[in-house]
């Protein structure tokens, strides 16, 4: 009797023991696999399905609770971590881990009814019945359970929607069961000694296929990472120009209001109210609107009686007493609307300390100044700010004699959080957080939902108000992906689920069949060959097939040859525009004609992308006839996807012996020689010549050069006097860049700006130069010189960079300049190169308050369409119209133009270039505005200006 105790003993601990170790393996598993999905808990390689089915096949119903157990603390771990689960969590694990176990047995007890065990199926019609009763039609049981329960009783973020919830679950276990079984299955120990020895072969195959489409998987949930952090750039951008507008339209309204009152500071309620009535309607991040006066002290009792009678309020009193060192409140008279603000009514502003700072910080500035972070008097419990807005009264008949009287202050409420939902709702993005901060302070606005996803997306940026800085981290929350519209990794299951169906089934219906592996295996390694030595894209030889071909050709020396390089100009621009699918369409259309072309003896290889190599017998006027042949095949129209489509090449041609006697060298000198073609004009070949490597490695010193001119700030800038052509007065300075070179001396830019646009050091480059123009502003403003504007050039790559404009005003304001008295040039070539984005950034700029100019007007193609849309302060008539006054009536023709043109369009015209007083006389003449040139200053460096403001000569002006 004890002995059969004992053996009923041990063996309940033998089956406790195996469900405890196959609840660890689905739960480890389960894991595991977690991050190919976007949702928590729903994983579209859910191979803990086929683990639990194969055990359970294998070892019997017994093993049911393991299954159950695995899968309970999978998905609790999955919304949780380590942590103690929520109520809702464990109520929706024990539901998922319930459906998992039922799910399980009824599979296995359908696959033993029918006998359609994968690895000892009884029929050969087994394929379609284990298809269906190891998923399609048995997952149906847990997917049903498991998205009810996620989402009526977890809630769990990253949700697709109950259905789509529905099919991405069935899927998941669908995929488990079908692939995953007879994986674990030939894992197990085998029942039969004659499957031992064969089932090693189909777990490396499984495992195979298995590891292709995982790796498939996380691929594309990588690219999707990369598309989805791409556009919450972009949602994030729209986000902050919506604030920026906010702000700016906020600050615009304070100013007309400050106006309207000035001109009536005895206003009545009923006129405060119009007034700002219209700019409240249009502004749901306002809260409301005060006008506070400047009461002296004697006058308080007055002041509170006439409020009193004008608001029909007899309760109204002024509340919260100035310092004793101050004689005058600054009580709130109105605010709008009244209802919702009325405790703030009498409210003086004077007697807190930091509203107190605030308002003197405002009256020092002379402009609108916005508070830190506080709460108000009408909504004590949630953070706002003000902004103040001093009204000044013009007082004094005489000019001399006239001065600024301050009469109060009127004064934006805002709720920071009506600020920001404001901005994003009229942003139009959704499930976005924002995290706002202080500069040295702790956040206060935060709207980020918690929640876990595969894809975090954050990103800040900063927020300038008047004076103050804020921090601002926006992130996605958890329904961002699953509600973004590239979000489609439904699809990707649905290929992912078929493919594993369909592998898995393959595999095993190959199971015993040897030879026939060997005869694809073999048939694979002759396509691995092939493929080894050609391109997939265009069926040409490869770069490895191109090696191979050069080193036999090397190996007769007697027998000269060329070796041409093409590449195709501007091919990247159809890649961006139509999309890569044209692109290697148009590649297969050209390789193809390329090659039928193509004369025998030659050899014609694809090294990737864009370039080709064509091998050509001969001396070098084969290879100069077989370069222009080549240049006419590519410059034929090819019509692809309906679209008529035409390029043109670049071709450089090295020659064996006479450049090089290797295949490195002959490659490297056909490439520098294309390089040459493209610089001068693309669409052409070049024969490669010693002198172009050293122009090469020329240019490679100057770069270096000039890199370490940036780090050393050997850059300087001279400055070329513009003039009034009314009055000859000074009506501004243009800075010009000038390096000072340690060996080569004073470099004018046209050495060295090309090489820094190509590199991308102008964006360094220019900031410098942009630095040095404030600080030397800054400079003559402190010694009493008055400079009326400085003109400083911009790149299209500076301009077109996103923190562009709150750089600038971060300089500008550093140096304490006023941003009227900057001129930023931009040119034609500028507009043209984003032309929707270059004007939104020039209007911030103007907004801003900036002053912009049109450089070298008439030397590109700007549209005139888009002109009238640009906010220009100022056209300049590029030097090669000027010069040619007096020679060339259409030059002058052109002059006379351009000088309409502003005149119509309300903007200042200044030339450039005039040398003679003969230009001047002609320009004066037609009443432009401006000029600038040799005949009144050259550009000299700025002690030089510091002395000709001091003193202007006929001599010093270059007369």
């Amino acid at each position: 009797m004890d002995t059969v105790n004992s053996s009923a003993v041990c063996h309940s601990s033998n089956r406790i023991a195996t469900n405890l170790l196959l609840a660890v393996a689905y739960a480890m598993l389960g894991l595991s696999l977690s991050s190919t999905g976007l949702h928590d808990q729903i994983v579209p390689l859910w191979l803990p399905a086929g683990l639990a089915l194969a055990v359970v096949l294998r070892f019997g119903t017994k093993m049911l609770p393991g299954v159950w157990l695995g899968s309970l603390l999978v998905n609790l771990i999955l919304p949780n971590g380590w942590n103690l689960p929520e109520t809702g969590h464990l109520l929706t694990a024990l539901v998922i881990a319930s459906g998992a176990a039922l799910q399980t047995g009824l599979a296995a007890y359908l696959i033993r009814r029918f006998g359609v065990d994968p690895l000892l199926p009884v029929n050969e019609r087994w394929m379609l019945r284990f298809l269906l009763f190891a998923g399609v039609l048995t997952c149906t049981l847990n997917a049903t359970l498991g998205t009810l329960a996620v989402t009526y009783i977890n809630q769990s973020g990253g949700s697709l929607g109950l259905l789509l919830d529905w099919v991405s679950w069935w899927l998941g276990d669908s995929f488990g069961a079908v692939f995953g079984t007879p994986l674990f299955l030939s894992l197990l120990p085998a029942p039969q000694s004659d499957a031992a020895s064969r089932r090693w072969v189909l777990s490396v195959r499984l495992l195979g296929t298995l590891l292709a489409l995982v790796v498939i998987n996380q691929y594309y949930l990588s690219h999707l990472s990369s598309l989805l952090e791409r556009s919450f750039r972009q949602d994030v951008q729209l986000i902050d120009a919506r604030i920026q507008a906010t702000i700016q339209q906020n600050l615009r309204d304070l100013t007309r209001l400050e106006q309207q009152i000035a001109s009536r500071p005895d206003l009545k309620p009923e006129e405060f109210r119009e007034l700002v009535f219209a700019h409240m309607q249009d502004n749901p991040a306002l809260r409301a609107y005060s006008w506070d006066p400047l009461v002296p002290r004697s006058q308080r009792t007055e002041f509170e009686q006439r409020t009193r009678e004008l608001l029909g309020n007899p309760e109204y009193a002024i509340y919260g007493e100035s310092p004793p060192s101050e004689e005058v409140l600054i009580p709130v008279q109105y605010v709008e609307p009244l209802e919702q603000n009325r405790a703030a009514l009498g409210f003086n502003l004077y007697s807190l300390e930091d509203r107190r700072r605030w308002v003197l910080q405002a009256e020092s500035r002379g402009q609108a100044v916005a508070t830190g972070i506080l709460n108000l008097t009408q909504a004590p419990d949630e953070p706002g700010l003000l902004i103040l807005q001093p009204v000044y009264r013009q007082t004094g008949a005489e000019l001399l004699q006239s001065r600024r009287e301050l009469l109060g202050f009127i004064v934006g409420v805002f709720t920071v959080a009506q600020f920001f939902d404001a901005a994003l709702q009229e942003s139009g993005i959704e499930h976005v957080g924002l995290r706002v901060s202080e500069r040295f302070g702790g956040s206060f606005y935060d709207t980020v939902k918690a929640g876990s996803q595969g894809v975090r997306l954050s990103q800040g940026f900063p927020v300038l108000l008047t004076q103050q800085e804020w921090q601002v981290e926006a992130v996605a929350g958890p329904d961002y992906l699953a509600a973004h519209p590239i979000s489609q990794a439904l699809y990707l299951q649905v290929l992912l689920v078929g493919l594993g169906a369909l592998a898995s089934l393959l595999i095993l219906s190959m199971y015993n069949r040897e030879r026939l592996l060997v005869a694809r295996v073999q048939q694979q390694t002759l396509d691995l060959a092939w493929q080894a030595r050609h391109d997939d894209l265009t069926e040409l030889p490869n770069r490895t097939r191109m090696q191979e071909q050069l080193t036999e050709w090397l190996k007769t020396p007697d027998s000269p040859f060329a070796l041409l390089f093409i590449d195709l100009d501007r091919f990247k621009l159809i890649n961006d525009s139509l999309g890569h699918q044209v692109g290697d369409r148009l590649l297969q259309a050209l390789a193809y004609q390329m090659r039928v072309e193509t004369p025998e003896d030659c050899k014609l290889c694809r090294m990737g992308g864009d370039e080709f190599i064509l091998l050509v017998p001969g001396a070098a006027q084969r290879a100069i006839a077989e370069a222009q042949r080549i240049l006419l095949i590519v410059d034929r129209p090819y019509t692809v996807a309906e679209h008529s489509l035409q390029l043109t090449a670049s071709i450089g041609i090295s020659l064996c012996p006479s450049h090089g006697r290797d295949a490195d060298s002959l490659i490297k000198h056909a490439d520098t020689a294309m390089y040459r073609a493209k610089s001068r004009g693309k669409d052409r070949y070049e024969l490669y010549s010693e002198q172009l490597t050293s122009d090469a490695v020329q240019s490679f010193s100057v770069e270096q050069d000039l890199r370490q001119a940036l780090q050393e700030h050997q850059l300087v800038l001279h400055y070329q006097p513009q003039y009034r052509l009314d009055d000859d007065r000074l009506c501004g300075l243009e800075a010009l860049v000038r390096w000072q070179h340690p060996e080569r001396g004073l470099l004018g830019p046209d050495q060295f700006i090309p090489l820094a646009e190509e590199t991308q050091l102008i964006v360094p480059l220019g900031w410098q130069v942009i630095e040095q123009a404030c600080q030397q502003m800054s400079r003559w403003l402190e010694q009493g010189l008055d400079v009326p504007l400085v003109a400083i050039n911009i790149s299209p790559h500076q301009l077109l960079q996103a923190d562009f404009i709150p750089r600038l005003n971060a300089l500008a304001d550093g140096f304490g300049l006023e941003r009227k008295r900057i001129e930023l040039e931009i040119t034609e070539s500028m507009i043209q190169q984003d032309p929707d984005f270059v004007i939104q950034q020039l209007q911030r700029l103007r907004l801003s308050g900036y002053h912009l100019a049109l450089d070298d007007f008439g030397t590109g193609f700007s549209s005139l369409d888009r002109l009238k849309y640009l906010p220009l302060n100022r056209l300049k008539i590029d030097k090669s119209f000027t010069r040619d006054i007096g020679r060339n009536p259409k030059d002058e023709a052109v002059i006379l133009t351009v000088i309409a043109l502003g005149r119509s369009l309300g903007v200042e015209v200044l030339a450039e270039g005039v040398e003679t007083e003969k230009q001047r006389d002609f320009l004066k003449i037609h009443q432009c505005n401006s000029m600038q040139g040799f005949l009144m200053g050259k550009p000299v460096p700025a002690e030089l200006v510091s002395l000709q403001q001091s003193g202007f000569t006929d001599r010093d002006r270059g007369k």
